[in-house]
């Protein structure tokens, strides 16, 4: 069989989902990836092009804004305006600007995940921020969070060499780093174990 590809943020939502929700939330996400309309997969993409051009921007409230301005699909306001207040205090408090990342892929099994962080930032000291964008409305947990900053950390010298791993809940402007506790052999077992229910869960909704 072919192996089945998604991105590494739609694989951090199945592992997020809980046992009840994984195969409602597969057969979502199947036929959105399969669908010939390409507007439901598009949904959050202004948002996200906007913020990239906030990190660069000297009025990054503007850029924001034009993206709220656009919004034309049923619930796309609300959910650009509640991006918008909890993304802007967070991007101002960190004080980064943008650069660029790269596309990379990653594997387990037949699962084959897409991974292009959605920003890439440079902080005042110098440092580096790969950073997976999580947009929708229930809240992420550092438990789910872990599962992209692990996806990130294993791709990071293909997508931005020496940069740490971060996932930001935009709505809340919560942004998730790995825990220097974390057993990531445990981890890696862990997220093992979701591609290879993910693969199942996608076979069975087919």
């Amino acid at each position: 069989m072919e192996p089945i590809s998604v991105t590494a943020l739609s694989f951090t939502e199945y592992a997020m989902s809980g046992q009840r929700g994984r195969i409602s939330i597969v057969t979502e996400q199947r036929s959105i990836y399969l669908a010939t309309d390409p507007w439901p997969c598009g949904f959050y993409n202004p948002m996200r092009n906007a913020m990239r051009r906030a990190a660069n921007s000297t009025d990054p409230d503007a850029e924001l804004d034009r993206a709220v301005e656009s919004a034309h699909l049923n619930g796309q306001e609300r959910a650009f305006l509640e991006l918008r207040e909890g993304f802007m205090p967070w991007l101002r408090t960190t004080r980064a600007t943008g650069v660029p990342v790269a596309p990379t892929r990653w594997r387990a099994g037949d699962l084959v995940l897409k991974v292009r962080p959605h920003l890439g930032l440079r902080l005042p000291d110098g440092s580096l921020g790969a950073v997976l964008v999580y947009m929708k409305e229930a809240p992420m947990s550092q438990e789910a969070a872990n599962v992209g900053l692990r996806i990130l950390e294993q791709t990071m010298t293909d997508t931005l060499p020496g940069a740490t791993a971060l996932v930001l809940d935009a709505r809340r402007g919560r942004a998730f780093r790995m825990a220097k506790r974390t057993n990531r052999t445990k981890l890696d077992a862990l997220i093992a174990a979701e591609a290879a229910g993910y693969v199942v869960h996608w076979r069975m909704s087919a």
